[in-house]
């Protein structure tokens, strides 16, 4: 018996981004997306942001970075936060579901 019941699968990657909510960019955070599917992606950022608020992720220039056929800004509402430690450091766990689903196909580029 599946006891997953996520609607899309998850893939682990690593991409250097900023989080904001989308009427306050003043109040952005360095965040990592470190994994995504089709409808959303968790972050490990600085901060916690607050559960059904709309943010928006820009991803960062000069890393490693995803292509997307459609922007480097995403934009979803926040479903959770949740506080841990990672490396003895106050690390944020955000999982976003993204307004606009993800090209099934998505590219990792090096640069």
């Amino acid at each position: 018996m599946d006891h997953n019941k996520r609607r899309f699968d998850r893939e682990p990657v690593t991409v250097p981004c900023k989080i904001s909510y989308e009427d306050d960019s003043r109040n952005s955070a360095q965040a990592s997306i470190i994994n995504l599917s089709s409808g959303g992606v968790m972050l490990a950022a600085e901060q916690g942001f607050i559960a059904n608020e709309r943010v928006s992720i820009t991803l960062d220039d000069g890393y490693d970075c995803l292509l997307f056929e459609f922007a480097e800004i995403l934009v979803g509402t926040v479903r959770w936060s949740q506080a841990t430690k990672d490396e003895g450091q106050d690390v944020y766990h955000v999982g976003v579901a993204l307004e606009r689903e993800l090209p099934h196909k998505i590219f990792l580029t090096e640069q």
